[in-house]
């Protein structure tokens, strides 16, 4: 249990030893050693602390995020010991207000569609088992997002932004949206998705089906924060997602070539608990905290070694602050299916 989620109301959180306590509030009891726990989600009001536990984590840089009712962090505890660099922001300030960051925002989003490409594909193998029709659907689309993949570079865009006299991130983000496009649609009518989706929506959205997959989102955001802020780098100051008070726009950033494998593959293998469902509720979100927890703790292929896809994440970080400062370049990780 690297990430731990408290989603029930009048449960404590206490420390025992080097233990981590968690009571309900029914009086039953739980308990995990510190040393195993990178961060910890407290996603319903009620939650009562100890001191002794703050100082604890604080100690061993283990975050504790404080979420609103959509599951979105809106408070961070971390320990003084964890503050960044001032030469590394130094740099990625004045990178993320160049144009030499267009190249690693590109990277970004051409891993964004390839990671798109192999949840398709990750289906659609068993749809040509089961309906042709619907593979052929499945692999229409595949090529479309090929096609736009092959002509997605730097000098496209920058041409673009020259011909339209439009804003770099304006370009990219258009080119982002139509992969979209076609990636939601394919999903809806290879009956991927339940019948109440029918449009992807973000943070608010009543319907089921987008509801969990914010709240998949707000998980993997945890996991995208914790690793960038590792590194040192600004997370409110973002490279093509504009800054707005608030909002962690590197996280948004980073966080985009992993949201279609880690959080809508696992939505999508939910998706006749969801078509059951009623409401978004605790047993539900149990559920998908542990599946992304589970594909976050699964051990998959980096540079010819076998780790842990959050130790993965937390590699490719380091490489993207890396290029940030200009030491490496950049290349982001493309899921297999």
């Amino acid at each position: 249990m690297r990430y731990l989620t408290i989603s029930e109301f009048g449960s404590f959180l206490g420390l025992s030893g080097a233990k981590l306590i968690v009571k309900d509030k029914n009086g039953n009891q739980w308990q995990t050693p510190l040393s195993r726990l990178r961060s910890i989600r407290i996603e319903k009001k009620g939650v009562s602390l100890s001191s002794d536990l703050l100082l604890s984590c604080a100690s061993r840089g283990i975050r504790l995020y404080f979420c609103d009712w959509k599951g979105c962090s809106v408070a961070t505890v971390q320990g003084d010991n964890q503050k960044g660099i001032v030469s590394i922001r130094q740099h990625q300030f004045e990178f993320c207000d160049s144009i030499k960051c267009v190249s690693l925002a590109v990277e970004i989003i051409k891993t964004k569609i390839k990671n798109q490409r192999a949840v398709l594909l990750y289906f659609g193998k068993y749809l040509k088992k089961s309906d042709l029709s619907l593979w052929e659907l499945c692999s229409s689309s595949v090529s479309k997002l090929e096609q736009i993949l092959s002509n997605v570079c730097e000098a496209t865009i920058i041409e673009r932004v020259e011909l339209y006299r439009a804003e770099w991130q304006s370009v990219l983000l258009g080119i982002e949206g139509t992969c979209a496009n076609i990636y939601w649609n394919t999903l809806i009518n290879c009956h991927l998705l339940p019948k109440s989706f029918k449009l992807r929506e973000g943070r608010g959205s009543t319907e089921l089906t987008n509801a969990a997959l914010n709240y998949g989102y707000s998980i993997l955001e945890s996991y995208v924060w914790s690793a960038l802020d590792n590194t040192g780098l600004e997370i409110f100051k973002g490279i093509f997602h504009k800054n707005h008070p608030g909002r962690a726009s590197l996280v948004m950033d980073f966080m985009e070539e992993y949201r279609a494998w880690v959080v809508d593959r696992n939505i999508i293998k939910l998706r006749f608990q969801l078509a059951d469902a009623v409401q978004l509720d605790s047993n539900l979100k149990r559920a998908i905290s542990e599946s992304i927890n589970d594909t976050m703790a699964s051990k998959i292929n980096w540079h010819g070694k076998n780790l842990k896809l959050e130790n993965i994440m937390q590699r490719q970080a380091y490489k993207f602050a890396g290029c940030i400062i200009g030491e490496t370049k950049y290349k982001g990780y493309k899921f297999k299916w």
